[in-house]
């Protein structure tokens, strides 16, 4: 493994968890020698990317990355922030951005509804990418190949509704590429159901666009849910195609 991978892969196991992390610990969960983990962590604690949690043992982030994490953050959602704001007045529902990271999607931003009852995700949460239709509109824009070495067979189950065959999955998967549009039926929580399309931004990440509803009332409104996603996607093509023309 690089040294490059190293790196990542601690970075990784610190931001995954919410406590800190002993050296056993991030060993443990990297899978790396402990003397390799400590001569990683040395290195970044002295450019301030990780930092001793002495009071309560171990490691966690440290401010620069931090910054790194914010700067991205705004980044990837200051174009779309007015568009799904504009969705989530239009369709009264609650509406996700999110982005593909390995086989999870990682919701960045969320507009909430005045509903009484919502569909309500937790920002910087991370999904199976397989049991989102958020997951699989992005996934749609992998080749067949890449998408089974990041999922692996089986695929987990969350509900009954949960797609666990692979090759079932890739067969969902050329429909949403030829329609640009994933739904998830309850596939990940029970009572829940959403749909999605794909879109690119500013900074050139594929991001999904998502509206997630209650199920009872997803089922009465998905049309209108839909022809939103499809009159969204076309405006974010006209704001991203005119940058791109101006940058050649």
């Amino acid at each position: 493994m690089s040294v490059v991978a190293r790196v990542v892969a601690i970075l990784d196991a610190l931001s995954e968890s919410r406590r800190s992390l002993s050296l056993a610990d991030i060993a443990v969960r990297t899978g790396l020698p402990r003397s390799s983990v400590h001569r990683v962590l040395q290195e970044l604690e002295q450019h301030h990317y990780v930092m001793a949690a002495s009071h309560l043992g171990g490691y966690r982030l440290g401010p620069e990355a931090l910054k790194l994490a914010l700067t991205s953050h705004m980044q990837l959602i200051s174009a779309m922030r007015p568009l799904i704001t504009s969705l989530a007045a239009q369709v009264n529902e609650n509406v996700d951005l999110a982005v593909l990271s390995g086989g999870q999607v990682i919701v960045i931003e969320q507009i909430t509804s005045k509903q009484r009852l919502q569909a309500v995700t937790e920002i910087g949460k991370s999904f199976p990418a397989h049991a989102s239709c958020i997951g699989k509109v992005l996934l749609a824009q992998l080749p067949e190949q890449q998408v089974r070495a990041l999922l692996g067979s089986p695929l987990p189950a969350f509900t009954e509704n949960t797609i666990t065959d692979i090759d079932e999955f890739l067969d969902q998967l050329s429909t949403v590429k030829r329609t640009g549009i994933a739904f998830d039926d309850q596939e990940h929580d029970l009572g829940i159901s959403a749909v999605a399309t794909a879109v690119s931004s500013t900074v050139g990440v594929r991001q999904a666009v998502a509206i997630v509803a209650p199920t009872y009332r997803f089922r009465e409104r998905s049309k209108v849910y839909v022809d939103a996603l499809v009159q969204l996607h076309a405006g974010v093509d006209g704001l991203i195609q005119p940058r791109r023309a101006a940058n050649h």
